[in-house]
């Protein structure tokens, strides 16, 4: 059960995901790429996406003694951004 109140919408999964299905990124990067607003993006988006288990984080060493947030989509997330974009194919198509 989503204990956040804000709602995740659709086009921000569909965003996220097709961002990620080429590779895993910097969580910062991830943002600014899908121009989701940062409130949403880092307190509802991420974080149910985690919950749903379509995304997982991973940390790096980034410059300067930083430590760098890596999102990577999982393999359900790559089954569900398939199936997304087979049936937005259909649906130009028709």
């Amino acid at each position: 059960m989503r204990r956040n109140t804000n709602p995740l919408r659709c086009e921000h999964v569909f965003k996220l995901l097709i961002s990620l299905s080429s590779s895993p990124k910097a969580i910062t990067e991830l943002q600014l790429e899908t121009r989701i607003s940062p409130a949403a993006f880092y307190n509802t988006v991420i974080p149910s996406l985690k919950e749903l288990e379509l995304v997982e984080e991973t940390y790096e060493q980034g410059k300067h003694n930083s430590v760098k947030r890596i999102i990577k989509i999982t393999e359900k997330g790559r089954k569900l951004i398939e199936t997304l974009m087979e049936i937005w194919s259909t649906a130009i198509i028709e």
